[in-house]
Parts: C-alpha cells; sequence; structure tokens
C-alpha cells in the first residue's frame, strides 16, 4: 500500500464519504485493468471478434474497447496485430474523452493536449480519413511519440504540433468543429496505477495545475467555432481541477454550456455542491472511481459553444464576433511544393498510391516525400507531421513505413501474406531475411492476415529483403 498525502486523504473521504472511501483505499490492493480500444479505421469490431485470441470483456462506455483478463501488456505490446495497428493499449477510462465528443466524418477536429496519442488514434477513427485532425503536444519529443502512434493507425488526414495553445489560438481563431482537452492534472486518478505521481503531486498539486487548466481553456474557447464542442479531461479526483474549472470556464464564457451525456455503467456524477455556488449543471460531468467500475480515476466534461447566429451581440463579450473571412486568412492557405516542380516524382510514387489530382499537395523537404493535409496554413507553427509521409527520395523513390501502414486490408496488390502465429512474421518484425514461397519481385507489403505490417522486397525466387523499419523493430 502506498503512503498518500493526508490532505489527499481528507478530501477524498469528503468526496465520498467515510464508508466509502475505505471501498476505495481497498481497490489499491487489486491489480489495474489492462485494455486494448479496436482502432476501426482498419478492422470493424465485428471483425476483430472473429480474429482475436484474447481473453476480452466488453467495456461499457465504448463499443470498441475491451478489457483484457488475464494478460499484461508486454503479450499486447508484441502480437503482429499490434504492430499492424489494429488496436491501441489503453487504460479503460482513458477512452471516455474521445468516445464522447461526437467527432463527424468531415470536422476540423484539435486535440489540443493530445501526447501520447490514446485519444488522437480514437479521433483520427472517428474522422475515417475525411477532415483534419490536429494533434499537439507542447513537447516535440512527446509529439513525435505521438505521431508514431498516429501513423501505427494509418491515419492520413492527421497534422501533428509541438506548441503553446498560445501560439495555436493565433493561427486557428474559431477554426475547429470539435476539440479536446485532457489537461495536465495532478493526476489523484493515477496514484493506484502510478504511485509515483503521489511524489509530483506534493510538488505541484491541484492549485497549480487549475490556473494552467484555465489558460489552456481560454485558449481552447477562441479556437472553437461557434456551434463547436468540446471535451475537457482529467485524471485528478480534485474538485478544484474539475467541477470548479468548469464552473469558471462557463462563469467566463455565457455561450459554453454543459451538456447531456448518456449515463454509462460505472459512471458517477458531478458534484456542484463541493463548489462555492455550484451550478446545478455540473452533474451532467463524469467522475470515474477505480472501486465503482474498471478503470483508473477519471474525469470529463462535454461543453457546447452557442451558435453565433443565435447570439446576441452581448454575447459575444468574450472574444468578439467571428468572421469567416478571418478564419480563412489564418488558418487556411497552401504551403505544398506546385506540380511542375513534383512532376518528376509523381510516376514514381504513383506506383505505391495514386496521388494524380493532388500534386498540389505534395511536399519535398530534405528529400523526404509527404502528402499535406489539404488546407492549412502551418507557418510559423513546430510541425512534427503535416499528412502522410510517402517516402524518402535515394537513387528512386523509396516508400515510407508509414505508407505501408496506412493501406487497408488487402488492399495494396502486391504482397505477402502471413498468418498471425506464423514464425515469419516474428522474423520480420524483428528485422530478418525471410524466405517464402513467393514470386514476388520489388517492392512489396508484408501483410498478417491481409493487414499492412511493412515493406519488404522480393528477388522472385522467395526470397524476401526485410524492409521493415528499423525503429519500430520487436525487440
Amino acid at each position: 500500500m502506498i503512503n498518500l498525502p493526508q490532505e489527499y486523504c481528507d478530501n477524498m473521504r469528503e468526496l465520498l464519504g467515510e464508508d466509502e472511501f475505505n471501498e476505495y483505499i481497498k481497490s489499491f490492493d487489486k491489480k489495474s485493468d489492462m485494455a486494448v480500444r479496436i482502432n476501426t479505421l482498419k478492422i470493424s469490431v465485428d471483425e476483430w471478434n472473429e480474429i482475436s485470441s484474447f481473453d476480452m470483456c466488453p467495456i461499457s462506455w465504448t463499443d470498441k474497447g475491451f478489457v483484457i483478463n488475464n494478460s499484461d501488456k508486454t503479450i499486447l505490446s508484441k502480437h503482429p496485430y499490434y504492430f499492424a495497428g489494429l488496436y491501441y493499449i489503453q487504460e479503460p477510462s482513458a477512452m471516455i474523452p474521445a468516445a464522447i465528443l461526437p467527432v463527424e466524418e468531415g470536422d476540423r477536429v484539435l486535440d489540443l493536449c493530445a501526447a501520447p496519442g490514446g485519444k488522437a488514434t480514437e479521433l483520427a477513427a472517428k474522422l475515417n480519413g475525411k477532415g483534419i485532425l490536429v494533434a499537439n503536444d507542447i513537447s516535440v519529443s512527446r509529439a513525435m511519440a505521438l505521431a508514431k502512434n498516429l501513423q501505427m493507425t494509418g491515419a492520413r488526414n492527421v497534422v501533428v504540433t509541438a506548441e503553446t495553445p498560445d501560439k495555436l489560438s493565433e493561427k486557428f481563431d474559431g477554426f475547429f468543429d470539435k476539440i479536446l482537452i485532457d489537461a495536465p492534472c495532478s493526476g489523484e486518478g493515477m496514484f493506484r496505477r502510478e504511485p509515483r505521481m503521489v511524489k509530483d503531486w506534493l510538488a505541484n498539486g491541484p492549485e497549480y495545475y487549475s490556473k494552467l487548466q484555465k489558460e489552456i481553456l481560454d485558449k481552447a474557447y477562441t479556437m472553437l467555432k461557434p456551434g463547436g464542442m468540446m471535451v475537457y479531461s482529467t485524471c485528478t479526483f480534485s474538485v478544484m481541477e474539475d467541477e470548479a474549472v468548469i464552473q469558471w470556464f462557463t462563469d467566463k464564457y455565457k455561450d459554453m454550456s454543459i451538456c447531456t451525456v448518456e449515463h454509462k455503467d460505472g459512471f458517477s456524477y458531478g458534484r456542484p455542491d463541493m463548489i462555492e455556488n455550484g451550478d446545478d449543471s455540473l452533474k451532467k460531468c463524469i467522475r470515474i472511481f477505480p472501486h465503482r467500475s474498471k478503470g483508473e480515476g477519471h474525469f470529463a466534461t462535454l461543453l457546447k459553444k452557442e451558435d453565433k447566429d443565435k447570439q446576441s451581440d452581448s454575447e459575444n463579450d468574450a472574444s468578439g464576433p467571428i468572421k469567416k473571412k478571418q478564419i480563412r486568412n489564418k488558418a487556411l492557405g497552401k504551403n505544398c511544393l506546385s506540380k511542375e516542380k513534383n512532376k518528376d516524382y509523381i510516376d514514381e510514387i504513383n506506383q505505391f498510391i495514386k496521388i494524380d489530382g493532388c500534386q498540389d499537395m505534395i511536399n519535398i523537404k530534405k528529400d523526404v516525400v509527404s502528402l499535406a493535409v489539404s488546407g492549412i496554413n502551418l507557418r510559423g507553427l513546430r510541425v512534427i507531421q503535416d499528412g502522410l509521409i510517402l517516402g524518402e527520395i535515394k537513387k528512386k523513390f523509396e516508400p515510407s513505413p508509414q505508407l505501408a501502414l496506412s493501406f487497408g486490408r488487402n488492399e495494396f496488390s502486391r504482397m505477402v501474406d502471413f498468418v498471425a502465429d506464423d514464425i515469419e512474421v516474428i522474423k520480420y518484425l524483428k528485422g530478418e531475411t525471410i524466405q517464402t514461397d513467393s514470386t514476388l519481385k520489388g517492392w512489396g507489403l508484408v501483410t498478417v492476415d491481409g493487414y499492412p505490417l511493412g515493406w519488404c522486397k522480393g528477388n522472385g525466387n522467395g526470397m524476401l529483403k526485410n524492409k521493415y523499419y528499423p525503429g519500430w523493430r520487436l525487440l
């Protein structure tokens, strides 16, 4: 049993009551649940159920999530299906924020504090290749890990940035239909899973984080278009960081309101009674406790910005009316090379992916070729990834591992397929040369049950030269 701070325990007693507080403390003796969320960009839940050999039970708040029984992360992270991007390993309650944000195909979506990518990968799946996802983290190193996780999903319409909310708000004023803020917090809900966070709590507790959360919400408000929706979430129980922050936000911005979310098994209601003058609408907030459900502690709220057409002038005081022309000038524009400059590479690239008609979105930077997300002006931002990385110009064009994973099942014609339990799949993921009866000559995809893993190069006699990306290899 970890040593919990007395102040924290006192706060939890007030939140839960003495009897239930004791039940909460007992939950520390139980092992945290391990779960996966199915990547529906690549495979449907029904298809997953047909091929999965894992012992699973469903999660109540998302039909894409499953708790894995009698397993561990090591097994999950070494399975070929993981390398094919068919699922994302994620703590169960962390699936809630993306699940309750009603993203629709074609939306412009921002995940403001996105690393390591659990929520961003689900937002990309909801977009289903249509619209735009900007996934951001202020740390460059964390944003690079975020980009890798999004690449594993096969998402093509993603921009990854490493910027401050302030810098993004200057570029994307009133631009996004949906925004997700999984805010930095004191981490009280993760004490059972990650005891080291108690030390962080002692160094920087709820008061420190509540100020930061309000600053982030301020900037997010300016980036959300009228009629848009936003999820604010934390992995803390602290009312100061949860209900009190939402109360402050809706008091400041009168055009923001809390939306009702369907109440699922394991959800607890928000607690307006725990803050001064707490609005009754705070009951619509969601809180997860580990002794009441499968999952660590979490808090989430769905908010909506009133449509500008329905607002009076007085209701626009917070940021002023947003003009469509201003949005277009700031956030839209071309940042790609011209068709004429790229024509020498088009034929080579078209052997792997047809880009006829979108040549103007091809970017070549330091010999790396990418298909940029259409219609966003990213000048002045720290961009980790803009769209789909297609490959690299060496003596000839060589396709990227990201391009390999962007294909759907059996979508690419030149492939060498293995079943999941074939030892050759493991050899491939380790970077070894593999011998098959394939007559493939030249570039092809290695797949598991039809789902792409990465590239190989055949000699026509069954020998496949391994082109799996070294940085992603199975160790």
